[in-house]
């Protein structure tokens, strides 16, 4: 079973600049075990043509496996589907999986349109600092992974914290400010 992102994770734009190869791969596990290694490379040429990603081809990998394999990669996962005999096809979740560098699950998203802010968010948690700028480490402290909705959402205490902090350096600024425009008047006072 190959499902393929709505989020064309190939493309750098200003919500998700990152490059497939420099700075994450894009790995496809087929559960479907008559999914040969052909079957394999025709869906990912036929992708990596829709999508004209060819000079990416060695980012995206398209795996398949034995059932033995694939159960325990799925199990691993948490990922779970089932045959219907009705209608001959496997039911089963939409969703891409985020992995750090050393292949632990960090973020599961469901579903078959993904957020490239939240893709974002995630591919920089992930990477441990390996990967994104200044900004996204600063999205990361106003932004935080909330389990029950599999989405990001503003953690609003760090940002009352960011709020009372720019508060009391711009008190502390005025302070300082109106102290030294005290001495200088009262040093033309002297003069």
């Amino acid at each position: 079973m190959w499902n393929c992102s709505a989020v064309r994770l190939g493309t750098p734009t200003p919500v998700l600049p990152f490059t497939p190869g420099q700075d994450f791969d894009v790995v496809f596990i087929s559960f479907d075990p008559r999914d040969k290694p052909e079957t394999a490379l025709a869906k990912k040429s036929a992708l990596m043509n829709y999508w004209s990603l060819q000079n990416q081809s060695g980012a995206w990998h398209f795996l398949t496996g034995e059932e033995p394999e694939i159960k325990r990669v799925t199990s691993a996962a948490g990922f779970f589907y089932m045959w219907d005999e009705k209608t001959q096809q496997y039911a089963h979740l939409s969703g891409v999986l985020v992995l750090t560098p050393d292949g632990q699950l960090s973020r599961y998203f469901y579903g078959v349109e993904y957020s490239p802010k939240e893709l974002r968010l995630a591919l920089v948690e992930s990477g441990e600092g390996r990967i994104g700028s200044l900004v996204d480490e600063l999205l990361l402290f106003c932004y935080h992974y909330d389990p029950a909705s599999g989405r990001y959402g503003a953690m609003v205490m760090n940002l009352v914290r960011a709020g009372g902090v720019m508060t009391v350096l711009a008190l502390a600024g005025f302070i300082m400010f109106m102290r030294r425009q005290e001495k200088l008047r009262h040093m033309e006072g002297h003069a």
